[in-house]
């Protein structure tokens, strides 16, 4: 159970939010086009979201020292 909890809250209702998503425009059947623009999307702003994440905990280590 330990790690459901390592990843935290967001990383789920990220998931959630990004499968249901994904979910409702494939039921509304949206064009491809769109599918994968919002899939580019998601992905551009995980990516800046880790690298902000890894300069927090960065960040974190050096005022702890």
């Amino acid at each position: 159970m330990k790690d459901i909890n390592k990843y935290g809250i967001g990383f789920w209702a990220g998931g959630a939010v990004y499968s249901i998503v994904n979910m409702i425009m494939n039921l509304k059947k949206a064009p491809q086009g769109n599918i994968l623009l919002y899939n580019y999307l998601i992905a551009e702003i995980s990516v800046f979201g880790l690298i902000l994440n890894i300069i927090l905990l960065k960040r974190a280590k050096q005022k702890k020292e």
